[in-house]
């Protein structure tokens, strides 16, 4: 099986460098149901669409909708930052980033606790351009920009440390160190995504990525069983049960082809790179034997 960490990292990116009563209708927050705030129901569609329906293809054309009257909410470029990533584009991912650290700083004084997880995100992007640019050689250099990651992180968590966007920021953060840092404790990393972060298909979506490279299939398929009750017509999740069934090997194959080929069934809608991913996949599990696609 090819190495997880594109698909984390392509994951991970694109929801980095996004997030007492229920506000107006106007107020779509894909993140709260209670203390909400009016990111906007264009980029809320476009949220939806990439995460929820694994529609990256429609994603896209939402977000082109969604800045001609909401070019000032944050979670927008850092949308638009995660197509770039995606694309291979990283100077138009900088610029996106930039963006998003310009509606960042637009929030200080009126929302705080969201200025800070964005700022964060901006600094991510910056330390992901300089690394996808110079290589790895270039990690000193992004390494003051990664603690103002944590930094922030932290600013915003002092302000309210059970805020679902924010956890779900963070707890991607913890999870990815986790992965790379064999002494980390990954259940303990994951507390953050568990307990308070939201909406459902994207905090089990990323417990089940950690699981999964983790090596525990068991919960791992627990969680990405759980992210599809929230998302069921998600390409993307069916193609990370199949890669779990795959990992548990024996009976579990034949079903593991098939959830490729539940994925494979949307292939219009997905973004060039992971539909060459799931096809390279679903031929190695099938004997070199291409998979069926949608018509």
């Amino acid at each position: 099986m090819k190495s997880p960490f594109k698909l984390i990292s392509a994951s991970l990116l694109a929801t980095l460098v996004t997030a007492a009563t229920v506000s107006p209708s106007w107020a779509a927050d894909p993140f709260r149901s209670q203390n909400t705030r009016a990111i906007g129901n264009e980029t809320q569609k476009a949220f939806e669409l990439m995460f929820k329906d694994g529609n990256y293809v429609a994603a896209v054309k939402q977000l082109d909708v969604a800045v001609r009257t909401e070019a000032d909410e944050p979670l927008l470029f850092a949308l638009r930052a995660s197509t770039f990533y995606v694309k291979e584009d990283y100077l138009g991912m900088k610029v996106a980033g930039q963006r998003v650290r310009v509606n960042a700083e637009a929030l200080k004084g009126k929302d705080n606790l969201r200025a800070y997880i964005y700022l964060a995100a901006s600094d991510l992007i910056e330390a992901g351009y300089i690394v996808k640019t110079e290589g790895l050689s270039s990690a000193a250099k992004a390494l003051p920009l990664v603690q103002n990651v944590f930094d922030n992180i932290q600013k915003a968590k002092n302000l309210d440390s059970s805020d679902p966007e924010l956890n779900l920021v963070k707890g991607y953060i913890d999870m990815l160190i986790a992965s790379v840092l064999p002494l980390s404790d990954l259940d303990s990393a994951l507390e953050s995504l568990k307990q308070y972060s939201t909406p459902d298909y994207l905090k089990w979506r990323g417990i089940a990525l950690a699981y999964r490279d983790a090596r525990r299939p068991e919960p791992a398929l627990d969680a990405v069983n759980k992210a599809l009750t929230s998302a069921p017509n998600n390409p993307d999740l069916h193609y990370l049960k199949g890669q779990i069934l795959w990992m548990q090997g024996g009976n579990n194959i034949p079903t593991a082809k098939k959830e490729f080929e539940r994925a494979l069934s949307k292939s219009k809608q997905m973004s060039p790179s992971l539909l060459a991913e799931i096809r390279e996949q679903c031929r190695n599990i099938s004997g070199g034997k291409s998979c069926p696609e949608q018509k």
